[in-house]
């Protein structure tokens, strides 16, 4: 990547790349999961709120706390957020896949699908031809592990609730990755930089 593509590619999709903001949700999504296994009859609802009232605080004292952590890092960028691809393939297969799900939990009550759903939803830079090839290649590798565990347990007939914690540990290694990829663009880092 030549530095103006660099520069194109950073302003585009900054905030994409700032995983480490997502990683509270994904940890405490881990927590519920754990939670659950664990959690006896008598102290669920009492432990379960002050749980999530302090994983609330938490969750949104990390985002401050990142947020400022990538302002004086690498700078700062008008908002643009999340883009979609413009991909036909991926919106075929999104559409697919979720008229598929719902179909079969109204018509055979299976809600196995689900999983599928949620994956082609996050593995959207996959599609997106204007990532850089290391990106597309850890979306589409992070898209295969929850694909066939989903399959997997589906075959076996597992718990479905791993999938959840499958989910939440992919999701939180891509933020990370993401957080990577960001790190290694930016060269050097600028205190206060405002682009």
């Amino acid at each position: 990547m030549d530095d103006q593509s660099r520069l194109t590619y950073l302003t585009r999709y900054y905030y994409e790349l700032q995983g480490i903001r997502t990683a509270p949700f994904w940890l405490c999504g881990l927590v519920f999961q754990v939670n659950t296994y664990f959690d006896s009859g008598y102290s669920k609802g009492y432990f379960r709120d002050i749980f999530l009232l302090m994983a609330i605080g938490l969750m949104g004292l990390f985002m401050w706390l990142a947020g400022r952590y990538y302002r004086h890092r690498f700078g700062w960028l008008n908002p643009t957020w999340i883009s979609l691809p413009d991909s036909r393939v991926y919106w075929s297969l999104y559409w697919f896949v979720g008229i598929w799900a719902f179909y079969c939990i109204f018509i055979s009550h299976f809600r196995g699908f689900f999983p599928y759903v949620f994956t082609i939803v996050w593995i959207s830079p996959l599609f997106n031809a204007e990532n850089p090839p290391v990106r597309r290649i850890y979306f589409g590798l992070a898209g295969a592990v929850v694909i066939f565990s989903a399959l997997f347990l589906q075959i076996a007939h597992g718990d479905g609730r791993i999938i959840i914690v499958i989910q939440c540990v992919v999701l939180l290694a891509l933020g990370v990755a993401d957080h990577l990829l960001l790190m290694s663009l930016c060269t050097p880092p600028n205190e206060n930089a405002d682009a």
